[in-house]
């Protein structure tokens, strides 16, 4: 690391950028503890035959069992960030009070952790993606399918299913309720009987027109008058009113965290947290929580050195409870 500008004999003043905090991509992931016995953590599906059968007299019941559906294997990855610097380049740092863009290297894992989130459900229409290290990371769920796509199996069915919605409609009344039906009538278990999994969020880019609108649709009244002219709807229940959550997920950008505009007016709407048999079963499995190592000091050469590590794995089993829709406007 150099710093001139701070080194030099002119007196300045610094303004830092700061970054809006991102951690409401978390919400869309149950978290899980895996201990270092080994790198690998697996989540699998398991479900029943269900709906019992008249049994006539005498003869046997029908026989029905249970079975392991779809699983998805998540491998360990450890992620790492150092930062080198003179004594003499950390002391006028801390003079101008700019001390912690060195050491704040924790901030730089849990940026590394919510991108990783963001862009498995910003870029999940691919099987994969290269990350800003240049590593391939998996978005493939447990029938190995991209997590969105038009024809995902079922273990036990010749029935495939499809979690982006058709028409691609732009954010409104008339496709929120194209998405509710979604969930109402194409979600089933894995020998392809109808399954209930009831959407609780709404998930948008930080695009002031979707913001806004997702805002009008929750949040409008409909008063008696409106500026003194009589409102023609007037009484008109708002049935959205409290129905879902608002998430504000900056999952736009590219895997190096540059905007990507073609992905703005995308939405999403989905079941999160709860159980994970009832919601999106995606999740952020943790071996080792941010940590920041003490400083590294060379007392000869005079330079510090601060680092920061953790290890975890992101993935999902399947689609079910999340639908996209890859409107442009």
């Amino acid at each position: 690391m150099t710093t001139p500008a701070v080194q030099d004999l002119v007196k300045k003043s610094f303004v830092q950028g700061a970054k809006k905090d991102a951690g409401a991509i978390r919400k869309v992931f149950h978290p899980e503890n895996q201990d270092w016995s080994t790198k690998y953590k697996r989540i699998q599906e398991f479900d029943r035959e269900r709906l019992a059968e008249q049994k006539l007299e005498g003869q046997a019941s029908a026989q029905r069992g249970v079975a392991e559906g779809y699983n998805k294997q998540m491998t360990r990855k450890t992620i790492s960030i150092t930062r080198k610097v003179s004594g003499e380049e950390y002391l006028a740092l801390k003079a101008h009070d700019l001390a912690e863009n060195v050491t704040g290297v924790a901030e730089d894992i849990v940026d590394k952790i919510e991108l990783d989130m963001r862009n498995f459900i910003g870029i999940g229409t691919g099987s994969s993606y290269t990350d800003n290290g240049g590593f391939t990371v998996d978005t493939t769920v447990g029938d190995s399918l991209s997590l969105f796509n038009s024809t995902h199996t079922l273990k036990n069915s010749s029935t495939t299913y499809s979690n982006i919605l058709s028409g691609a409609p732009a954010f409104s009344e008339s496709a929120m309720e194209s998405a509710e039906d979604y969930f109402a009538y194409n979600i089933t278990d894995n020998y392809g009987k109808r399954q209930t999994i009831k959407p609780n969020t709404i998930i948008t880019a930080d695009k002031a027109t979707m913001k806004n609108r997702v805002i009008r649709l929750l949040k409008s009244i409909a008063p008696e008058s409106i500026e003194g002219s009589s409102n023609s709807n007037s009484g008109v229940k708002n049935t959205y009113g409290d129905k879902y959550q608002h998430l504000v997920v900056e999952f736009d950008v590219t895997a190096l965290d540059v905007t990507d505009s073609t992905k703005s007016f995308n939405w999403y709407l989905a079941s999160l947290g709860g159980s994970p048999r009832k919601s999106f079963q995606a999740y952020y499995v943790k071996w080792l929580s941010p940590m920041v190592a003490p400083a590294e000091v060379n007392q000869d050469a005079w330079t510090l050195s601060y680092t920061a590590r953790s290890a975890y794995a992101i993935g999902a089993v399947s689609g079910k409870g999340i639908l996209l829709v890859q409107a442009t406007a």
